[in-house]
């Protein structure tokens, strides 16, 4: 099982983190992936900050950084990074610090022969309802993930996932907001991908605090996994 473990952390990813006014966060966030860019590719696509994030961001020799001169929505900063990403591994990681980054190497197990096709991280202090307004809406809405595709995830909004690039070639993602997350999922999982969840770390932020995510982005949520269930290769 370690070597198992170390095999595939050995083996390069390209790790893309969208970023859009985190100017208090991003120092703990680079600070805490530096090991990992020895061996893999870390993208960060900052979204038309308009904080001091691209002045820590400039002076990071390590990282690929993108610039979007605008704010465009995590979803385009994300296929932004899928563009450009080198490696045909990829690990999709929300970069607020609701989710901690120390944590990333325990969901680098991709691996076709151990039929391992996608992780999905599941947030370890999410999974009440009751908790928030917020934590009712995911428990609703990842209810009816499950329902729309006959599965049985337990966190399918979690920002942090991995998988092949190359699976999904045949339907990159067409999302430019929070609702890529539950796009990319709906498409490895309809296209019968091995899927297994890890649990990761979460610490919520208020709004107050930063978060971006509101009311009205659940509706788009809801929205995609609709359009996600009835066009297979057309653009909604």
């Amino acid at each position: 099982m370690i070597a198992f473990f170390i095999t595939n952390l050995l083996m390069s990813y390209s790790i893309i983190i969208p970023i859009h006014n985190e100017e208090k966060q991003i120092p703990f966030l680079l600070k805490n992936i530096t090991p990992l860019s020895i061996n893999h590719e870390i993208i960060i696509i900052d979204d038309g900050s308009t904080d001091g994030s691209l002045v820590h961001l400039e002076r990071c020799s390590f990282i690929t950084l993108i610039k979007h001169d605008n704010k465009l929505g995590k979803g385009q900063a994300i296929r932004t990074g899928l563009d450009i990403a080198k490696n045909d591994k990829i690990i999709l990681f929300d970069g607020d610090m609701e989710l901690n980054p120390v944590e990333l190497p325990t969901i680098m197990v991709l691996n076709k022969e151990e039929n391992i096709d996608v992780v999905f991280g599941t947030r370890l202090n999410f999974l009440s309802p009751l908790n928030t307004i917020f934590d009712f809406g995911n428990f609703l809405l990842n209810g009816f993930f499950n329902f729309l595709n006959q599965s049985n995830y337990s966190d399918v909004l979690c920002g942090c996932k991995a998988f092949y690039k190359s699976d999904l070639a045949e339907r990159m993602p067409y999302s430019i907001g929070f609702d890529i997350d539950v796009e990319i999922a709906s498409n490895l999982v309809k296209n019968k991908k091995r899927i297994i969840e890890i649990p990761i770390s979460y610490s919520r932020r208020s709004q107050s605090e930063g978060k971006k995510l509101n009311v009205l982005d659940g509706w788009l949520i809801l929205k995609r996994m609709l359009f996600t269930l009835k066009y297979k290769k057309k653009a909604p």
